[in-house]
């Protein structure tokens, strides 16, 4: 399989499928050319470059016409399109993956297991590991480990299993977050996400405690940490509590923006009446109206590290489970302002 059979297949030019395939982000091409693409690229197991391949990896002929194959999981979301931050992670392992000359053959929600469609797909899809994107139960652990031998994990929070972990730590994120309020003068926080389960949502809880602030669990809206459950937190703080607290932490920026759109339609005016600040910094961050302030996590950087892990597990390079931490990094913009 060529870039040219590749482009032929989905109808598009030979460049639209290397920036496709080369650049991070890809939004250059509507989403369902690069899904197309995608698709092909798994279905086909297309490798890139197999000379250079070849010569890097001091692979064999016979090695290379049946590369490496990956799975490609997600423990939290059905798609990655119902999450932009997964969707950054799941890109950035497919086209780390494939520079390498790996293939991610098979890419699916752990939601979506009881599907029998599925479930044969998965015991007929050969494939050397996994990297599983949010995280998961016990049975979900058992599952995986029953299907795959080599495992990286990759999400906010550590898991308390015996795997590979790549980490972008939620908890100190949303400290990070709260901390930033508090400096501007904020102590009547509100909070919009999870609760069951969630690290972000004890980090919340935890500075409180510390910091001495109002606990009144009013303020606390758990809902879905998407797009229309940030919308129903910002409803339910509308209709609970008067008056509205002077800052409200979302879980994801997804539901920020969500926050952001209900407040806004009730007249209330941001960052003046209420201050708004989520987490993620994905790439719509910074074009809603206000741009959002948020802690940035490294989403590409998160999804070419579990690939290099991966690898390195393959090679038998390393034998413990390992534990990467990568940094967070606050983005202040415009939804945020000093508690007057």
């Amino acid at each position: 399989m060529t870039l040219k059979e590749i482009a032929k297949r989905a109808n598009v030019s030979i460049s639209t499928v290397s920036r496709i395939i080369n650049t991070p982000d890809g939004n250059f091409a509507r989403k369902e050319i690069r899904d197309k693409v995608w698709e092909i690229i798994r279905d086909t197991g297309y490798v890139p470059n197999q000379s250079a391949i070849e010569l890097k990896q001091n692979k064999t002929k016979n090695d290379i016409r049946n590369p490496i194959t990956i799975a490609c999981i997600l423990g939290r979301t059905k798609t990655p399109e119902e999450n932009p931050f997964f969707a950054q992670v799941v890109r950035a392992v497919e086209q780390k993956a494939l520079s390498l000359g790996y293939v991610v053959a098979l890419s699916y929600s752990i939601l979506d297991i009881a599907n029998l469609e599925l479930l044969k797909k998965i015991e007929s899809v050969k494939t050397d590991g996994a990297i599983i994107i949010g995280r998961f139960d016990t049975g979900t652990l058992k599952f995986l480990k029953n299907h795959y031998k080599n495992i990286v994990y990759v999400g906010r929070n550590v898991v308390d299993a015996e795997l590979d972990q790549v980490i972008c730590d939620g908890y100190e994120a949303t400290k990070e977050a709260l901390n930033y309020l508090l400096r501007l003068g904020h102590k009547r926080i509100g909070y919009i996400g999870e609760t069951v389960n969630e690290i972000r949502y004890k980090a919340y809880l935890d500075t409180l405690l510390e910091k001495k602030l109002d606990n009144d669990r009013c303020l606390i809206c758990s809902c879905p940490q998407t797009g229309a459950g940030g919308y129903q937190g910002a409803d339910m703080l509308l209709k609970r509590v008067k008056p509205l607290p002077t800052a409200v932490f979302c879980a994801t920026d997804v539901a920020a923006i969500g926050a952001i759109r209900r407040f806004t339609e009730a007249g209330i005016k941001i960052p003046k009446d209420i201050s708004i600040i989520g987490m993620d910094d994905i790439e719509l961050a910074g074009y809603v109206s206000p741009m959002l302030t948020t802690v940035g996590m490294p989403k590409a950087e998160l999804g070419n590290m579990a690939v290099h892990i991966l690898v390195s597990r393959l090679n038998k390079n390393h034998k413990l489970p390992m534990k990467l931490y990568l940094p967070f990094k606050l983005a202040v913009r415009e939804s945020v302002t000093k508690c007057l």
